[in-house]
Order: structure tokens, then C-alpha cells, then sequence
């Protein structure tokens, strides 16, 4: 609209100007016109007149030629009925036919008079020529043509015309000049109003103020400043809010995205680009196409529509493996997308962990339980009655008990993490690992399994037991596990400059490649199948790699399937003061 405004303003003297010149150009053929028509009366009457007194005879009207009864340079022509030059006052021996000529052709088709303005090929200029019928007795006998040159009226009326054009210029001026101040004094406001307008519309952020001395629009232009003002401090308040959105935006642990009406990304938070694996620095708006390579969730965007304005699904990132809540909105006014995409990876893992935690504390609370219920039943059904048997089941049963202790809190130790605190005990080796062998000896003999203890006797190592002892307990109790019937465990111990190896090997089923990196996860099962054979949870090599760390050591695996696995403690000989 202010476009279009000063569109017009700028070229009304255009408008103007050619509203004048087609005025005067409607005078000047109107004025030419008239004067024509003038002359052509003023030939028409002298000719009547000569016709009047001539009494219609052609002989009296050549004495007339005589008497000089015309005008300088007037020429008089008289013709016979059919357009022959009976004689002429221009040229006394001019003959010929003049029936072609339009003012004669005009009384041969029984016209009153004829008219004709054009150039003369006799005189070679460009006369006005009038034809009247000479008749006797209404029957026509010749006819009488009177002419006059251009050049003898056309230059005072040239003249009177420049006249005429100089009061039109005049009034038109007069009336250009009247029309601009009704304009100016009309558009006054708006000219000075829309500029200020522009500069508010292209900086609405400055405040702009009219000052001018006009008691007429004094009020319009206080209400502009006002309006100026109030649109700057609302303009710098939305602003504020603007950042202060955005950053709550980029803060949210959820992923925020805006898509517009030509499917083009033009906002995403931080959370959303590591979620979807997105470079930081993303052009926008972009093609969501060319960001996101997720089929479900491309398709998620196309599902969307006025029917359909709401999308919630769950699926998986390809490129960074992220299992994502996702909620899509369609808004129909502006033709946007906006989505919600909410992690809940690792939930889903404390999920999984959870369920592997109960699994695992059955499948370890089972073996000393069973153990206990059935000595129990047993001694209950008689066996208590000899005193061999009842000492035996009881010892076994004490140590079951022990287990079950020990294994309880190993459970509430790895809950714990770290934090607490053991005491430093010496271990003498040997004994240690003939004890660990002699726990297991039912099952060593159950497989017929050839368990060996290399080491020298007489070593012994400071460390802190309760965490010593879980570690070997795991490993030998997964290589027996583990080993297929008449296999072999050995055990290796030996004292290295600064640290202690210890070395848990079999012959069992082996642990893959892929699966190597990942057995001392927590809850993780390498052969789930052959896991439940034995009774695994996934907790054992997860209590391992945690406390070795715990005692400042390293541990290593090498393994193939269907040849065996061999594990590598190290540990240092001092340990640090904290635990």
C-alpha cells in the first residue's frame, strides 16, 4: 500500500501532463476545424452571392473575372455541366476536366456544395476549394468553384491559436499548481507518516519520533510516536523472550524440531543433532531429507496430514543406535511439523539390567539354597540319626551358608560401588586355590575334568580378600562351567618384578571375537543358550573386571571357540592407600 501511495504521488505530474496535451490536442484539431469550416462558409456566401447577381448566367459571372470582383489571390472557376473549364481567373486559357477533382464529383452527385482542402497541381499550393451548381430552371448548366490559398487565412488563425495555447498553458499551470497544494496539504501527514512507518517496519527495535509544528495533525502524530514506542519495548521484550526460548530450548535433555511447509528443517536443538548424529553447525533451513536417513522417521513425516495430525512411535537411530520416543504434531494453519523426540536408551537399558539382575541373583541364590533344602530334607528324614552322616551334612551345610553369605554380599557390594573399604589380609597362594578347588570337587568329578595348580608353594600376597577371593571364584567357576567333559583347568600363579600374574585357563567352548569386548558387561551372557545349561546370569566376569579394578590391576582374555579361554590377572604387589 505505502508503494503503492508513493507510486501514484510521484508520477501524478505525468498524469497531468498528458491529461493537458490530450485536451489541447482535442483544441488545437477542434480549433483548426472550425476555421476551416469558417473560411469554407465565408467562399460558400461570395459564391452564392456572384450566382445571385450573375442570375444564374454563366456570361455574367466571367465579367466578374473582369471587373476584379475577387480577393487577391481568390480564384474563380466556372465548369460546364459535365466538369470542363469553361474559363478561369488564374489562368484565361486554361481547359481540361476537372470531374475528378472531390468538390466537383461532389455537385455531379447532386450535392448543394462541394468542399475540398488540397494542394493544387495548377498554383502548387494548397488551397481551399468550394463547388456550387449554376442552374436554370432547376436544371443544373454548369458549375462555379471558388478557391483561396491556405497561406492567406491560416497564418492569423496560427496566430490566434498561439494565443489560445498560451491561456490554456496558463490555466493549466493555474490549475496544476491548486491541484498540488490540495494534494500536499491533504497528503501532508502521510508524507511525512510513512517514511517513519518504513523505519519501523525495517528496525522495529529503534524508536522513531515525528517532530513538526502542525496543530492540524499534531494529535495523529503524537499517537505515531506512541505507537513507535510502544512497538520498540514490545519488540525488545519479544526478542528477550525469544532467546530466553531458545536457550531453554538448547538446554532441554529433549530433542526439539521444527519442519516447515516445504519439508525444510529450520530448527533443531543440541540434543535433537547428537541424537540423530547431526553436524553442530547445520545450514538451516535445509531438506530434512538430506539430515535425516532414518526410514521409519521419513516416513513418520509423510504420514502426516489434516487427517492424521498426530504421530507417536518408538524406533531405533541407525547412526547412533538410540532408542527414541518420538512425537510429531501437524499444525494445519501454518502447514509446520513440530517434533519431540525423547531418549530413553538408557531407561531401557536399567530396564534390561534389571531383569538380568534378578535373574542373576536367582540363578546365584539357587545352588547354596537347594543345597541347604536338601541336606535339610535329608537329615529330616533319618540321616540325622548317624552321627557321621549328620556331622558331614552339617559341615556341607555350613559351608553353603558360608557361600550364600559371601555371595549375598557380593551382590550388595557390586549394588554399592565403590566407597567402601576392605582390610589387607596375607594370602598364601596355594592354599588359597587347593581350597577353591576342593569347593568344587563334585563338579570336578561329575565332568571328569584334570584340574591343575601351578605355582611355588610359598608365595604368598597382601591384598584385600574380600575382593581377591570373588575374582578366582568367578573365573574357576566359569571354566569349570564352561569346559566340555574330560577338559582341562589350569590355574597358574607367579611373582613378576612388581606385580603377581595369575592365569585361569580351560579347554571349553571358547568366547567369539564380536562377543570378547563385551562379556565383562554386567548381565551379559556370551552363549545364552549354553548359559542356561549351567546356570549363568552374565554377573560373574562383571564382579571380576570390577574388582580387579578395585585392586589397581588389568585383566585380559584370550579366547576361540571350541579351543578354550585364558585369562590374565595381573596385579600390583602395594596397593594404594585408598580403595
Amino acid at each position: 500500500m505505502i508503494k503503492r501511495y508513493f507510486s501514484f504521488y510521484r508520477f501524478w505530474p505525468l498524469l497531468l501532463l498528458l491529461l493537458f496535451s490530450s485536451g489541447w490536442y482535442l483544441i488545437d484539431k477542434f480549433y483548426d476545424q472550425q476555421v476551416i469550416n469558417q473560411q469554407e462558409r465565408y467562399l460558400a456566401n461570395k459564391g452564392e452571392l456572384f450566382l445571385e447577381i450573375a442570375n444564374q448566367k454563366i456570361e455574367t459571372l466571367e465579367s466578374f473575372i473582369q471587373l476584379k470582383s475577387l480577393e487577391d489571390n481568390e480564384r474563380l472557376t466556372v465548369l460546364d455541366e459535365k466538369g470542363n473549364i469553361l474559363f478561369d481567373s488564374f489562368d484565361p486559357n486554361l481547359s481540361g476536366q476537372r470531374s475528378d477533382r472531390p468538390e466537383v464529383q461532389a455537385i455531379l452527385k447532386n450535392n448543394t456544395i462541394g468542399r475540398a482542402l488540397r494542394m493544387s497541381p495548377t498554383l502548387n499550393k494548397k488551397l481551399l476549394y468550394i463547388a456550387l451548381p449554376i442552374k436554370k430552371e432547376q436544371q443544373m448548366i454548369g458549375i462555379l468553384r471558388l478557391a483561396e490559398p491556405l497561406e492567406d487565412f491560416w497564418p492569423a488563425a496560427k496566430t490566434m491559436k498561439q494565443g489560445i495555447f498560451y491561456v490554456y498553458l496558463l490555466l493549466c499551470s493555474l490549475f496544476s499548481l491548486l491541484l498540488y497544494q490540495v494534494l500536499r496539504q491533504k497528503n501532508r501527514p502521510l508524507e511525512i507518516i510513512l517514511p517513519v512507518l518504513n523505519k519501523m517496519i525495517a528496525d522495529p527495535e529503534h524508536t522513531e519520533t515525528i517532530i513538526a509544528n502542525s496543530p492540524q495533525w499534531e494529535n495523529l502524530y503524537q499517537s505515531i510516536n506512541q505507537l513507535s514506542e510502544q512497538m520498540s519495548q514490545n519488540y525488545r521484550n519479544y526478542r528477550a523472550t525469544e532467546k530466553q526460548f531458545y536457550y531453554l530450548l538448547e538446554e532441554l535433555t529433549i530433542g526439539v524440531f521444527l519442519i516447515n511447509a516445504q519439508h525444510e528443517l529450520v530448527f533443531a536443538n543440541q540434543t535433537l543433532k547428537n541424537q540423530f548424529d547431526l553436524k553442530t553447525k547445520v545450514k538451516l533451513p535445509t531438506p530434512f531429507e538430506e539430515l535425516f536417513h532414518d526410514a521409519m522417521f521419513i516416513q513418520m513425516i509423510y504420514q502426516l496430514s489434516h487427517t492424521q495430525p498426530f504421530l507417536q512411535q518408538k524406533l531405533i537411530t541407525g547412526s547412533t543406535n538410540l532408542r527414541l520416543d518420538l512425537s510429531l504434531r501437524y499444525f494445519p494453519e501454518t502447514q509446520q511439523i513440530l517434533g519431540v523426540s525423547y531418549d530413553f536408551t538408557r531407561i531401557h537399558q536399567l530396564e534390561q539390567m534389571q531383569k538380568d539382575f534378578v535373574a542373576n541373583v536367582s540363578h546365584e541364590l539357587k545352588t547354596p539354597v537347594t543345597s541347604l533344602i536338601g541336606f535339610t530334607e535329608t537329615l529330616l528324614d533319618g540321616a540325622k540319626e548317624e552321627p557321621e552322616i549328620l556331622t558331614q551334612f552339617l559341615q556341607i551345610m555350613q559351608k553353603d551358608a558360608y557361600r550364600l553369605e559371601k555371595l549375598i554380599q557380593e551382590i550388595l557390594l557390586l549394588s554399592k560401588g565403590e566407597g567402601v573399604t576392605f582390610p589387607e589380609e596375607e594370602v598364601l597362594l596355594i592354599d588359597f586355590f587347593q581350597q577353591l578347588i576342593t569347593r568344587y570337587e563334585s563338579v570336578i568329578q561329575e565332568k571328569e575334568l584334570q584340574v591343575e595348580l601351578k605355582g611355588e608353594p610359598t608365595l604368598t600376597l597382601s591384598t584385600k580378600l574380600d575382593l581377591f577371593y570373588p575374582i578366582f571364584k568367578n573365573l574357576f567357576e566359569n571354566a569349570l562351567n564352561y569346559s566340555l567333559a574330560k577338559g582341562s583347568v589350569t590355574i597358574c600363579f607367579e611373582e613378576h618384578p612388581s606385580s603377581y600374574l595369575f592365569v585361569v585357563q580351560d579347554t571349553g567352548i571358547g568366547i567369539s571375537k564380536e562377543e570378547q569386548s563385551r562379556v565383562f558387561e554386567r548381565f551379559y551372557r556370551a552363549d545364552k543358550a549354553r548359559s542356561r545349561l549351567v546356570g549363568g546370569s552374565g554377573i560373574g566376569l562383571a564382579i571380576v573386571k570390577d574388582y580387579v579394578a578395585r585392586l589397581e590391576g588389568t585383566i585380559t582374555l584370550e579366547s576361540y571357540l571350541g579351543v578354550g579361554s585364558r585369562f590374565e590377572v595381573q596385579l600390583p604387589k602395594t596397593l594404594k592407600d585408598h580403595s
